[in-house]
C-alpha cells in the first residue's frame, strides 16, 4: 500500500484492463482495414468510372470499376459489422458475472463509419447513371 491509501489493483483486474484495451486496438484494427476497403472500392466506383466515361481509359467497360468498387464498399461494411459483432461477443465473454458497460469510443466510430458509407453508397448509386 502506497502513502496515499488507494486500494491497488489485483492481478485479476489489470488482466482484464489489459485485455479490453486489447480489443479496442482489435477493432480499431478492423475499421483500418475496411476503411481501406471503402476508400478504394469509392475510388474505382467513382473517379475511374469519370476516366472510363470521359473517354481517358480505353478498352474498359463502364459498368466493372462500379461493380467492383461497390463490392468492395459492401465488403468494407461487412468487415466493420463483422469486427463490431466481434468486439461485443468477446466483451461479453471477457466481463461474464460483472457488471461493465459494452460502450466504448471504439465501438461509437465504427458504428458511426457504417452509416456514414451506407450513405455515402447511396449517394454514388443515386449519382452514378446506370449503363
Amino acid at each position: 500500500m502506497d502513502s496515499d491509501n488507494k486500494p491497488q489493483p489485483d492481478n485479476a483486474e489489470l488482466w482484464n484492463i489489459q485485455a479490453t484495451l486489447a480489443l479496442d486496438r482489435t477493432l480499431l484494427a478492423w475499421v483500418r482495414t475496411s476503411l481501406t476497403l471503402i476508400g478504394f472500392g469509392f475510388t474505382l466506383a467513382r473517379f475511374v468510372y469519370d476516366l472510363i466515361e470521359k473517354g481517358d481509359l480505353k478498352g474498359i467497360q463502364s459498368t466493372y470499376p462500379r461493380q467492383i468498387g461497390f463490392g468492395l464498399m459492401v465488403l468494407g461494411v461487412a468487415t466493420l459489422v463483422g469486427g463490431a459483432f466481434e468486439y461485443v461477443r468477446f466483451n461479453k465473454k471477457l466481463n461474464a458475472g460483472r457488471e461493465y458497460s459494452i460502450f466504448s469510443v471504439s465501438l461509437a466510430v465504427t458504428i458511426l463509419l457504417v452509416f456514414l458509407t451506407i450513405l455515402l453508397m447511396c449517394g454514388l448509386a443515386a449519382e452514378l447513371k446506370p449503363i
